[in-house]
């Protein structure tokens, strides 16, 4: 009787404790999963300028590696068939 009476003078705080632990957790992550939500996340993305030496043509897509201010690209002015240059590179936040 008397390891018993031990046992369970043991065993019901560290129950006790488990539980707060559990509890305080919980609301903690829920909280923080609302901030994230409220304030959301933000994506930066990148973009290159091309624009055609010839006539003037500019076109903007999304930044690959490799890109530089300078290179001559691959896309082709639908004006003239000339290559287009890439003359800027910039980045944008935008809400996610």
């Amino acid at each position: 009787m008397l390891i018993s009476v031990d046992l369970y003078t043991t065993l019901i705080p560290v129950i006790v404790t488990v539980l707060t632990v559990a509890v305080l957790f919980y609301a903690v992550s829920r909280d923080l999963r609302n901030v994230l939500a409220v304030s959301g996340v933000r994506r930066i993305s990148e973009y290159v300028t091309l624009r055609c030496p010839t006539c003037g043509y500019f076109k903007v897509r999304e930044f690959k590696v490799g890109d530089y201010v300078g290179k001559v690209d691959d896309e082709k002015c639908p004006n003239d068939g000339s290559s287009l240059v890439i003359v800027g590179i910039g980045k944008e936040q935008a809400n996610a």
